[in-house]
């Protein structure tokens, strides 16, 4: 739903992304603004100052407004992240998209009080910037509108962030609290239940009053509930488990001159999909199933090479899994120096998380066991 868009800038050492969705929303958003900029005078209480509502003064206030709205969530990101960094916690990137911006931290915190603090900064943040600007509003002008406008949509940020629906800042605030009482995967489940009920009112709430923003909102906080919630069992489940717990040691490798033909026997005959090239000793790269639609049988694999994901047998298993993700490999080669070890592919993370949610592993030794 969320892509990773192009980057713009740093910011304390945070780099900070625009999604494309952004650059079709500022200029629709800037357009309505100056549209109904007669209506937010009225509302403000400001007089209606003809030389703001002439030509295209309007759509520059609009655009203005637009900006200071993305400019003060990026703030309120920023509060999440430099919070998150007093505990340790990095920052991958902000990104400011369609519905506002996302702080993409390494990890959720597992211990209440943190996630709480990080989860709370930045509603706090658009709360103080909405008495910042409503200390210095003017009552009249172009300034007049800005303060205004800046003061009311920080104070909505504020308490629209603190809907207790996840990922939205209030429902990491009802895990958290939660959490203080039960374990942390159930509280992420009762967290989750709330978000959809949350995400139904809201949409049958923006579907009453024909307001497609709002029902766009919902959809996203039903999705990015159920992948906040699987993101939160993955780790739970992975947690503690290395590469070289997972990975199938020995991997059959094949020379770069095999026939395409051969290596799809071999595929039939291990049931396995990818191979490690290598010839002399040394990795050249790897050969998937995915990657030989309509290749020619009698075509050496090497012609079909695809430039592997190289990880270490100490890395976790939950960061191989996102490097995996990130760059849509389905497998990785772990090695040690030169030396081939093995390989992990995404079927054999998905299968102990799947045995370690049942709580049958055979990695975990039950109780009263030597």
């Amino acid at each position: 739903m969320l892509q990773r868009g192009f980057p713009l800038l740093r910011i304390l050492g945070i780099p900070v992304h625009l999604d494309f969705t952004f650059l079709l929303i500022l200029p629709l958003l800037a357009f309505l603004i100056g549209r109904n900029l007669p209506l937010y005078l009225g509302l403000f209480g400001l007089p209606r100052d003809p030389s703001l509502l002439e030509g295209q003064t309007p759509y520059l206030l609009g655009l203005a407004a637009a900006l200071g709205l993305f400019l003060s969530v990026l703030l309120h990101e920023l509060g999440h992240a430099l919070t998150a960094r007093h505990f340790g916690i990095k920052t991958q990137r902000i990104t400011l998209w369609l519905l506002g911006g996302v702080a993409q931290m390494e990890r959720i915190p597992k211990e209440p009080k943190k996630e709480f603090l990080i989860a709370i900064a930045g509603p706090l943040v658009s709360f103080a910037l909405a008495i910042l600007f409503w200390l210095l509003r003017q009552e009249a002008g172009a300034l007049g509108f800005l303060t205004h406008y800046l003061a009311l949509v920080n104070f909505i940020l504020g308490v629209f962030n603190l809907l207790p629906a996840l990922p939205l800042d209030g429902g990491r605030v009802y895990r958290a609290l939660l959490a203080t009482r039960q374990p942390y995967v159930k509280a992420t489940q009762k967290a989750l239940t709330l978000s959809q009920v949350v995400a139904f009112v809201l949409g049958l709430f923006g579907l009453l009053v024909l307001n497609p923003f709002l029902i766009l909102i919902a959809f996203f906080v039903y999705m990015a509930s159920r992948a906040d919630a699987e993101a939160t069992f993955l780790a739970q489940a992975l947690e503690g488990l290395k590469v070289k717990d997972l990975m199938t040691q020995d991997p059959i490798v094949v020379p770069k001159d095999l026939p395409v033909a051969e290596l799809l026997q071999l595929s039939l005959a291990h049931r396995v999909s990818g191979f490690p090239v290598v010839e002399a000793g040394r990795v050249l790269g790897v050969v998937g199933l995915e990657g030989l639609e309509g290749a020619d049988p009698m075509a050496p694999v090497d012609r079909y090479l695809q430039e592997p994901l190289l990880l270490s047998p100490e890395d976790s298993a939950l960061s191989a899994l996102q490097r995996m993700g990130e760059r849509n490999y389905p497998r990785a080669l772990v090695m040690e120096g030169e030396a081939l070890l093995g390989i992990l592919s995404k079927t054999d993370l998905l299968r102990a998380f799947q045995v370690r949610l049942l709580g049958l592993s055979s990695l975990d030794k039950p109780k009263g066991m030597g």
